[in-house]
């Protein structure tokens, strides 16, 4: 055979023929026709993959009133070697017991490589034999076709052979619409009377097999979707076999529908059923009871996979939850209420109420369009237009609809679960992805997934608001409608969303501003908790950490009075006293952080210590490991190169003193009070205490200040300012020790300028990428190695707590990034 490069055995091609029908010329009224090729483009169009079509088959047999939909796949071989076959077959010129021979070999080659079960196998084997037997070629095509297939089958109401024309082989059929009840009660899911054209998608042919109770025997519907690939027939003249047979299964009524031959390639393995094992897990809602049904997949014989639905210990890992029930049915007046509300912390859910809001204050949040938009540009998120303004009456016409929101924060929960990380996060990948459409039970396309568009626009948001805190990837939510009590949120033909309508619109800007908008705000409030905790802890350590120095340095003092010279003696003292100044201030500190803890203030009062006592912790471990070597140097010695290494300690440590120094304004007990500072003095002092970094590293520095321009006078709080100035120097100093090209003598530009107010600081290191010029002041985010994220957003926080502004100039510097920050500073009235 050719596949393998095996000489290949052909016969002339025998093509499908279907003899055309004369069609008269209509001698009545004249009318639409619909060419036979119309069935095609619809099918073709409207169910773009493989999952959608076998839910389409699936929700007829939940709409039978069947407990449950069997989905048997068997693809022994893979469709690419079976279409391969048949060409080779009708191409070829051999004797047909040639024929039958080759297609055999080939077919047993094939099969080696395919991990095939009982089933399966049976099947198989079934064939080649009916192929060992066949009487023409195009009975072995015939063979080949049906080798692989796809089928379902219920133990529903089944179909009445007098139904089958006006319900099953009518498109469009309005069945479902008139009788959108089950006789049990439960909602029909199809209304629409094009789910049959899924088949189409899966495989060229079909075969509909049904029966009802109390009859002996089954009805059975053949057809073949390339005959009516013709563009010179009518829809009506395309011939449709039915005939009666045995009834295959052993409930009393019931509906098997096989498609093939398949197109798509099925493994236990492949990604293609990896797709539809997700998809079938999320069809079902996993936050409402629903009528129990059961949906069984198997592929070539195997068991059926499992698709579990939503584990419950998932729920107990939400960080936020959100329950939203919206009921316009009993709104007679705008005091009724209208939604019932619940938004708490995960640990919180089951403690927390349901909190009731009227129509009237749902109308508010929808119609403060001029609120909505402050908000806005404050924090850069654009708000919706409104075509046409949304009264009650819009509401009203939503209808009924509950929704469910759960929200993870990935990365505190991978440190909550440890262990267990690989498998939560394979569930949240399945299951997060937004707010998934439910209509009575089952989801809505691929709706809640990346697949969506993002139809309800969170991502879009995210990324254009001041903090990506609520995105799809984070949500994992459902929406929960229903076919009777929404009628005008009708689905897409395609089952991919909803169509566009003056409520959808409603229902859309509903969902961000009563649900998303205070999910997102409470988000913010939990991080910035998060922060302070974090910030508390950082503070504590570094108090810690001193103290531990401390203590090695004075013991190192200790052991050096016992063995030093007496002329040494009189710079021993004077470093001991040093020690106990810096002892006295890390007392401070620690009673300053013990205050702040205790009276839980506001970050920027815990952040101040902080971020400075960061500075101070880096320079006196420098410091003090560096004294336990000069000591190590010192022993035994008391000559002249023994005090110039005294002396070098000891003006290290008074390097420590100027910046311990200016820990003072940052003290809880002066932070609020506001005083006249000189902006020029106090760059001078802070820039004072870096001196020994900038020696260490080369920069220089140069404070710029227009000739014969006035004091730049400030009233704001000493603290912030100093906290505000440290950080854009501190953070100069680290980059420009880390440049690549060092032949490029480092340098750092202050320039002080009353006239406008503003400070800048200026470096000549590798800058901020223009794309990272804002983020650069979110919290958390840091460019660092090992940095925290806090420095930036809490000088900029000082600023604006002053009604001042700090930000990146946009001119370039010379290695391609942002190198100037800017601090505008209020001016004193």
């Amino acid at each position: 055979m050719a596949t393998r490069k095996k000489k290949v055995v052909s016969v002339r091609r025998q093509k499908l023929k279907v003899a055309p029908k004369r069609v008269k010329k209509p001698t009545g009224p004249k009318s639409f026709r619909v060419a036979a090729r119309t069935i095609l483009h619809l099918g073709r169009e409207l169910i773009t993959s493989d999952e959608i079509a076998i839910n389409e088959l699936i929700k007829n047999a939940f709409d039978a009133g069947s407990p449950n939909a069997d989905v048997t796949i068997v693809c022994p071989i893979p469709p690419a070697e079976v279409a391969s076959l048949i060409e080779m077959v009708r191409d070829s010129s051999e004797t047909l017991a040639n024929v039958r021979k080759g297609v055999i070999v080939e077919l047993n080659n094939a099969i080696e490589e395919r991990d095939l079960k009982k089933v399966a196998v049976d099947h198989f084997d079934g064939c080649i034999e009916e192929i060992g037997r066949a009487r023409s070629d195009d009975a072995i095509v015939d063979i080949l076709e049906r080798l692989n297939y796809l089928q379902v089958s219920d133990a529903g109401h089944g179909m009445a052979s007098s139904t089958i024309v006006p319900v099953f082989l009518t498109v469009g059929t309005d069945n479902k619409v008139l009788n959108p009840s089950s006789p049990d009660g439960t909602e029909r899911l199809g209304n629409k009377g094009i789910g049959r054209l899924a088949m189409m998608r899966l495989g060229d042919r079909a075969k509909v097999t049904t029966w009802i109770e109390g009859s002996s025997r089954a009805t059975a519907v053949e057809f073949d979707w390339r005959q009516f690939d013709n563009a010179d027939l009518q829809v009506s003249d395309i011939p449709i076999a039915t005939s009666r047979l045995k009834i295959p299964g052993e409930s009393a009524s019931g509906t098997q529908v096989r498609v093939f031959p398949l197109k798509s390639d099925w493994t236990e393995s492949n990604e293609q059923l990896g797709g539809l094992k997700s998809f079938i897990r999320r069809l079902r809602s996993p936050f409402s009871a629903v009528r129990k049904f059961k949906i069984r997949v198997s592929v070539n014989g195997s068991r059926p996979i499992p698709t579990p639905p939503l584990h419950d210990s998932m729920r107990g890992h939400a960080d936020q939850v959100l329950e939203l029930r919206f009921d316009p049915k009993g709104v007679l007046s705008l005091t009724d209420p209208l939604l019932w509300m619940k938004l708490t912390t995960g640990e919180d859910v089951d403690s927390a109420e349901e909190q009731p809001r009227s129509a009237s204050a749902v109308l508010r949040i929808l119609t403060d369009t001029d609120g909505a938009r402050k908000k806005a540009k404050k924090h850069a998120v654009a708000v919706n237009d409104q075509a046409t303004p949304i009264d009650l009456h819009t509401l009203k016409a939503i209808g009924p609809f509950k929704l469910h929101i759960l929200r993870f924060n990935r990365r505190q929960l991978r440190e909550k679960v440890k262990q267990d990380w690989d498998l939560v996060r394979r569930e949240l990948d399945m299951w997060s992805g937004g707010i998934a459409i439910y209509r009575d039970g089952f989801r809505v396309g691929f709706t809640g997934s990346d697949k969506d568009g993002d139809w309800l626009g969170l991502d879009a948001k995210a990324l254009r608001g001041s903090g990506y805190v609520v995105n799809r990837i984070q949500v994992m939510g459902a929406l929960e409608i229903t076919h009777r009590g929404n009628p005008n949120l009708r689905d897409l033909t395609n089952r991919e969303g909803l169509i566009s309508t003056p409520e959808v619109e409603a229902l859309k800007e509903l969902l961000i501003r009563v649900a998303i908008n205070p999910l997102r705000a409470l988000v913010q409030m939990e991080d910035q908790k998060t922060r302070q905790q974090d910030l508390e802890r950082l503070v504590s350590d570094g108090t810690s950490t001193l103290a531990d120095r401390l203590t090695l340095a004075k013991q190192d003092i200790a052991s050096l009075r016992t063995s030093a010279p007496e002329p040494l003696k009189r710079a021993i003292s004077s470093l001991d006293s040093h020690l106990h100044f810096i002892s006295a201030q890390v007392t401070k500190f620690e009673s300053a952080v013990e205050k702040a803890g205790e009276g839980r203030e506001e970050i920027l009062e815990l952040a101040g210590v902080g971020n400075v006592m960061h500075g101070v912790m880096h320079e006196l471990t420098r410091t003090t490991a560096q004294t336990r070597e000069l000591i190590r140097k010192i022993s035994g010695r008391a000559d002249k190169d023994t005090q110039e290494l005294l002396d070098k300690l000891e003006q290290e440590i008074k390097a420590i003193n100027v910046r311990l120094r200016q820990m003072d304004p940052l003290m809880p007990g002066a932070r609020h009070v506001k005083k006249d500072i000189d902006v020029e003095r106090l760059v001078r002092t802070i820039a004072s205490g870096y001196e020994t970094r900038f020696a260490r590293h080369e920069i220089s520095l140069v404070i710029e200040k227009p000739e014969n321009s006035e004091a730049f006078l400030v009233n704001m709080v000493p603290g912030f300012l100093s906290l505000a100035l440290e950080n854009l120097i501190s953070n100069s100093v680290y980059w420009l020790a880390e440049r690549d090209d060092k032949t490029v003598s480092a340098k750092i530009t202050i320039d002080i300028d009353p006239g406008s107010n503003t400070v800048s600081v200026t470096d000549n290191g590798p800058g901020v990428k223009l794309s990272d010029r804002e983020r650069v002041f979110h919290p958390g985010f840091s460019l660092r190695a090992k940095g925290k994220g806090y420095g930036l957003y809490l000088a900029r926080e000082v600023a604006e707590y002053h009604q001042g502004r700090l930000y990146l100039d946009a001119s370039v510097g010379d290695c391609g990034g942002l190198n100037t920050f800017v601090l505008e500073l209020p001016r004193k009235q």
